[in-house]
């Protein structure tokens, strides 16, 4: 196998929690242009079929989807089912859904503060349990979960935001531990300021952009499609001996 087939992920089958908008959506696509039989997953099923056409429309490949909520593991399983049904296996697990809410700690609500962690913490270790079976079973795997540059530093009014991050990280230490035995790797992408949908509000606000932009030695904000390809490198054979690693795509902000 020469260096560039590693990267090719033909025959392969990646399920993408989040993937019907943002850095969840641009993996995804990476994947299908790879060679991957892609399946999205999130709550709104207008954006999954318009995710889905784009990128059939983009690679020429069928891509599936179910919707559902990454915090009830009913409805993961539910998803899996005819995932398996049309697929046949389960090789790569990209946990991308998340939310973010701001707000200092005496304004911050407890509901607020235990949907973000639900959303980005309990829904990623749910997404994780319901496909480890498999994944276990046919002893190979790539888990690919999406933490943050806040998954190892800090920033003020984000206190649920950085401790569901910071939680990612060491579930994603723990499952690469877990699961070595069984030839499934599990590593965690740390992205820091993306161009996105779940970013847009605090960009357009001068005083908070140029905070951000004066904390990027690289000055810009990160382009999504910037991210798909290290997420093509981390569900192939390209990197097969790296499990449990961070890896930081934020402009180097946590270099400082």
């Amino acid at each position: 196998m020469n260096v560039l087939e590693r990267f090719s992920l033909e025959n392969r089958v990646a399920l993408v929690t989040g993937g019907s908008r943002g850095l969840g959506l641009e993996m995804a696509q990476a994947l299908a242009e790879a060679g991957a039989r892609v399946w999205l997953f999130s709550r709104n099923s207008q954006a999954l079929s318009a995710a889905a056409a784009r990128i059939e429309s983009a690679t020429g490949r069928p891509v599936g989807f179910t919707a559902g909520d990454v915090t009830r593991a009913k409805d993961l399983e539910a998803a899996l089912q005819p995932l398996l049904n049309t697929c046949g296996r389960l090789d790569i697990l990209i946990n991308s859904a998340g939310i973010n809410i701001r707000n200092p700690i005496e304004k911050f609500t407890e509901e607020d503060f235990r949907r973000v962690l639900d959303v980005n913490l309990l829904g990623t270790w749910l997404a994780c349990r319901s496909v480890g079976p498999h994944l276990i079973r046919q002893r190979y795997g790539r888990v690919i979960n999406l933490g943050s540059m806040f998954s190892t530093v800090a920033m003020p009014e984000r206190t649920a935001y950085c401790a569901s991050k910071g939680g990612v990280l060491q579930l994603t230490r723990t499952l690469a531990l877990e699961w070595a035995p069984y030839g499934i790797n599990v590593n965690c992408i740390c992205p820091g300021p993306f161009e996105t949908e779940i970013n847009e509000a605090i960009f357009k606000e001068a005083g908070v952009r140029r905070q951000f932009l004066d904390n990027i030695p690289l000055g810009r904000f990160g382009k999504p499609e910037e991210l798909g390809p290290l997420a093509v490198l981390l569900a192939g054979d390209a990197c097969s001996f790296m499990t449990g690693a961070a890896l930081p795509v934020d402009g180097g902000w946590t270099s400082r």
